[in-house]
């Protein structure tokens, strides 16, 4: 992806992973704000291709040049950069790693830029601004949350490492998904990890496995959530949809109906993000919820309280070679 220019389509858009008509590897955006009419812009030059890229919520993409290892906040929208300590020659973030940032770059004055390593206890991180100027550059931290026990398998059980699969900011702290509580992670400047009991949302009936992820709207934490049923077969159904916003007085998450001229976009392994509704030509007070039963499908949900898939798209099906990951690409904050 070239970062002399700002994207071609308008954005919110999805940026797209796949493998080529020869095997190589190739990028495409899509714009996803004219329905079925969908268009395509494939950005797979040798060029853009020396560069790793992470999306965050806030609309900035972290960028890591592996030919120079020089690292930067990119705007998709206007290509301004905010340049961020290299790495070292033995520093590298996992490509699928989870990024996000701890405020708006524009307003936040200080900020810290984090990134979680998929399926491992690591966050990568670097303070940019204020107090952190020249300081140590990116730290990688490794975290301890204890374990976890698996059910018993032909009389025998396992445990495994707990690990954050994604954090969303919020105040300057960021928040992820814990059992049975809401897990905290702030930095003073060094990692320190922290958690508040917050009770779990009712399942509706039939509900077999529940898809979760946070979103930071209007400086307040939700949580958005699909309800999926399993069938025997292996087929996967939606059941609904659910927005809810944290009480944290209460310790609960309430529901709610109505996020304005809003729409929430999400991923299945990544990020939910949100933006303007209108203004990007969605559909207002809705999910978009790309690959959510294991697919290749775009599923629009209302929030309304009818909670109904209002549309099921299919935006990568004019797209060569086997689909490896499709993630939102945001506009950037103000």
């Amino acid at each position: 992806m070239e970062f002399s220019a700002p994207v071609p389509v308008p954005l919110p858009c999805l940026v797209v992973d796949h493998d080529g008509a020869g095997g190589e590897p190739c990028t495409t955006l899509l714009d996803i704000s004219k329905g079925k009419q969908y268009q395509h812009h494939a950005c797979d030059d040798a060029g853009s291709r020396r560069f790793r890229r992470w999306m965050t919520p806030h609309g900035w993409v972290l960028s890591w040049d592996t030919s120079t290892l020089a690292t930067f906040l990119w705007s998709p929208q206007t290509s301004d950069k905010i340049d961020l300590p290299p790495l070292t020659p033995e520093q590298e973030i996992p490509l699928h790693s989870a990024c996000s940032l701890s405020g708006k770059p524009a307003t936040a004055g200080s900020f810290t830029v984090v990134a979680v390593e998929p399926e491992d206890t690591v966050v990568w991180y670097c303070h940019v601004g204020g107090d952190a100027a020249g300081g140590r550059g990116w730290v990688r931290h490794e975290y301890d949350m204890g374990s976890v026990t698996s059910p018993v398998v032909n009389g025998r059980s396992m445990q495994a490492k707990k690990f954050i699969t994604r954090l969303t900011a919020v105040g300057g702290k960021f928040y992820f998904k814990s059992e049975g509580e809401l897990g905290m992670l702030d930095f003073s400047p060094a990692p320190l990890l922290g958690s508040v009991p917050v009770a779990d949302i009712e399942r509706p009936p039939r509900t077999t496995s529940m898809a979760l992820s946070f979103v930071e709207l209007g400086g307040e934490l939700y949580l958005v959530t699909a309800f999926l049923h399993y069938d025997i077969g292996g087929a996967t159904s939606v059941l609904g949809c659910g927005v809810y916003k944290l009480d944290l007085a209460g310790k609960r998450w309430r529901k709610v109906r109505d996020i304005g001229d809003r729409a929430f976009l999400m991923c299945p392994q990544y990020f939910g993000g949100c933006c303007s509704a209108t203004a990007s030509g969605l559909r207002p007070n809705c999910v978009y919820w790309m690959g959510l039963c294991g697919d290749k499908l775009l599923r629009v949900i209302d929030i309304d309280g009818n909670e109904e898939t209002h549309a099921v798209q299919d935006p990568c099906k004019d797209i060569t070679g086997s689909n490896r990951n499709a993630i939102w690409m945001l506009p950037t904050d103000p």
